[in-house]
């Protein structure tokens, strides 16, 4: 008789509920809020409860709620929550705070632990996005500003270079016209690699010839264009590639104009990413 529990082992389960293995791990260490399975060997594996507890986390994470009061909304009923109990400002605030002093370490620490807590496409939408948007709207925010997209650019490159290491099966090739985007654009990537997928990105100084040059060298099997509002000649460029037809391809951003080739996207990150996980299907 085997001593290994039914279910799954973390990368599978990771790959499952898009959640990376590495804030699976804070989530049980650091919060307690959920629990595995463990092997005589002390390997983690997952059943169909934890799947759904995944889901529920998500949910109100997706609410706005910060992780370590997600265990006790997960006992208490939705009706007997506020929704000013969250804390991103206070997260943004920290941020803004560190780039104000440009403190490469402090930054660090706070990505970081930010990273291990949530999903990517939630730690996105609710504190790095509303940071971005609050420098880029301050016409005094020049140096911070530069400062704040280099370091997350770092972290985000390390950090998928890390996750590429790993990853197998099928590929998607990311990408973008212009580097405002890119920020995004590597948000999604490292959201993508967590659910299992490889994922490839080169820059945003690829013009719509290079994607076509790269695609069946690279043997991908998916494009995902996330377009910067561009001319119209330039869109219509971008959107050509759709009419390949031998790859599906997915269109996020400024989608007007877009024919019916291609797969246009929502608009929001987390929404992104769960279409392009439910129209292609598993990772394999």
């Amino acid at each position: 008789m085997s001593d290994t529990p039914d279910g799954y082992p973390i990368r599978e389960f990771s790959r499952l509920t898009g959640v990376n293995p590495v804030t699976l791990r804070a989530w049980e260490r650091r919060y307690g809020i959920i629990r595995p399975l463990r092997t005589p060997k002390g390997h983690r594996f997952y059943n169909d409860d934890h799947v759904e507890l995944v889901r529920n986390i998500l949910y109100w994470l997706e609410q706005g709620y910060p992780i370590r009061q997600v265990k006790l909304l997960l006992q208490t009923p939705a009706s007997s929550h506020q929704d000013d109990a969250d804390d991103w400002h206070t997260q943004q605030d920290q941020i803004l705070r560190a780039c104000s002093r440009f403190s490469a370490r402090g930054l660090d620490d706070l990505l970081q632990q930010g990273l291990a807590s949530y999903p990517m496409a939630v730690y996105w939408e609710r504190c790095l996005q509303p940071v971005l948007e609050h420098l880029r709207a301050d016409s005094h925010s020049g140096p911070v500003l530069k400062s704040f997209e280099y370091l997350l650019k770092r972290k985000l490159n390390s950090l998928i270079a890390l996750q590429q290491k790993h990853s197998e099966g099928r590929t998607l090739l990311m990408a973008t016209n212009h580097s405002d985007a890119e920020l995004q654009v590597l948000a999604i990537t490292y959201a993508l690699g967590a659910a299992g997928f490889r994922v490839e990105y080169f820059g945003s100084e690829l013009q719509p010839e290079d994607i076509r040059i790269l695609a069946p060298v690279v043997s991908v099997s998916w494009i995902w264009l996330h377009l910067h509002p561009a001319g119209a000649g330039e869109s219509r460029a971008w959107h050509s590639i759709g009419n390949d037809g031998q790859i599906p391809v997915f269109l996020s951003g400024d989608s007007n104009g877009a024919p019916g080739e291609l797969y246009v996207m929502p608009e929001r990150t987390g929404a992104m990413i769960t279409q392009f996980i439910t129209t292609s299907g598993e990772p394999v």
